[in-house]
């Protein structure tokens, strides 16, 4: 298994609604409703080879989001045609549109689709974990 894990932070101007992808940017402020959070230690660039080789094999990828004691997955695909250079952000994606930040495509949530007892903590300032698992 190959794992890695994010650091970010939440904010009030997180909404979430975004229906068709979430973001995690290194950028301090959220720019659209499908940022989930801020802040990141990690851009898609940035991740780790090791897993970057397994998402461009097509591997599936967990997200496992955490904060406050509040946790969700998301299951997404990797793609061969993953450019993964993107030095602010990482977009997991409903669809199979790549661009730089896409990290995994047809995922099974949105930022909507999110439990929304965790997006409430997702606008509390706090610490959040994504934990980014592949199978090899």
């Amino acid at each position: 298994m190959i794992e890695h894990t994010i650091t970010a932070k939440s904010s009030e101007s997180i909404s979430a609604l975004d229906p068709n992808k979430i973001v995690i940017t290194k950028g301090k402020k959220v720019f659209d409703d499908s940022v989930i959070a801020i802040e990141a230690d990690y851009a898609a660039a940035e991740l780790p080879k090791e897993l970057k080789a397994a998402l461009k094999e097509r591997k599936k990828i967990s997200i496992e989001i955490q904060c406050a004691g509040l946790s969700d997955r998301v299951e997404a695909f990797g793609a061969y045609k993953l450019k993964l250079t993107d030095k602010n952000n990482i977009i997991i994606t409903k669809s199979d549109f790549i661009d730089s930040a896409t990290a995994g495509v047809r995922s099974n949530k949105g930022a909507a689709d999110l439990d929304r007892d965790l997006v409430r903590t997702l606008t509390l300032g706090q610490e959040v974990k994504i934990i980014l698992r592949v199978k090899p």
